[in-house]
């Protein structure tokens, strides 16, 4: 028939680019985890350095102060973190946000939490100004979805379904592409054949743009969790605390200038921790 070839290269074209954004998928979701990962491993080591400043005798106060900026500034994220270990248990106990009987608390049973605040701290905006730490429940779970939604409604964020949004787009059943993507062959195929093929290059050429996008976020995360991990290395506290003296006004200044060069990789880690990769 006329156009039948032409709507069978068409159609199997188009699946070739499904395909491939089914790959891409799953790499930008097990690049999101990895840099999630490394970011948690950061956020601890901040935290001993954190400690140690804390506890080191006549430390400067700017660098007390410099820590403290960069430990605030990762409460969003530490937020998270702590949400994915209390969603964890609470899933262990059953009483979990898989069984919050809300639809919200479907969409992050439906990725896990773990995938969830992984996606939310590399693709999210805001917090809701609420620690999710603190709730539990039912609650937790709606305080999780507002927060990737970029805030709760009354603060100017998208709330609750910004956040069920989000999880659709940014969640393993693909970047904003839908279920009936999968079926889209056989919809093309009911098809005239003139249309069809029509119908299905720019489909493709949709696709396309967003394989394009994701290899570029792929990139993008790769270079993040490599800077992160460099930065990570900086902050080794093992020779200052094993060799280094107790109380700051003992320092020489090679050690004064070791410990200053530590500070500001941590202040450098923290930012690349709160960087977004969208």
């Amino acid at each position: 028939m006329f156009y039948n070839n032409l709507k069978k290269t068409a159609i199997e074209n188009y699946k070739k680019e499904f395909n491939s954004h089914e790959l891409l998928v799953r790499e930008v979701n097990d690049a999101v985890m990895d840099l999630y990962e490394e970011r948690k491993l950061a956020s601890a080591a901040i935290g001993r350095v954190e400690a140690y400043i804390n506890t080191l005798a006549n430390t400067p106060k700017e660098f007390k102060q410099e820590i403290g900026a960069v430990a605030l500034s990762l409460k969003e994220f530490r937020d998270a973190v702590a949400f994915e270990k209390q969603s964890q248990q609470a899933n262990v106990k059953g009483a979990g946000i898989g069984t919050a009987g809300t639809v919200a608390g479907t969409a992050v049973a439906t990725l896990g939490p773990t995938a969830a605040m992984a996606i939310a701290t590399a693709f999210g905006t805001a917090s809701t100004g609420t620690a999710i730490s603190a709730l539990s429940g039912a609650a937790a779970t709606n305080a999780a979805l507002a927060w990737l939604g970029g805030g709760a409604l009354a603060a100017g964020g998208g709330g609750m379904a910004a956040g069920n949004a989000l999880l659709a787009l940014a969640g393993p059943i693909g970047w904003g592409l839908g279920a009936t993507a999968i079926i889209a062959g056989g919809i093309f195929a009911a098809g005239k054949n003139k249309k069809a093929a029509e119908q299905a290059n720019n489909e493709r050429i949709k696709i396309m743009k967003e394989n394009e996008y994701l290899r570029a976020r792929t990139q993008l995360i790769s270079k993040t969790i490599s800077s992160t991990k460099k930065l990570r290395s900086a902050i080794d506290l093992t020779v200052v605390t094993n060799l280094f003296p107790t109380d700051y006004s003992l320092f020489n200044t090679e050690q004064k200038q070791k410990l200053a060069a530590i500070i500001n990789a941590t202040k450098a880690l923290g930012e690349e921790i709160t960087k977004k990769v969208a």
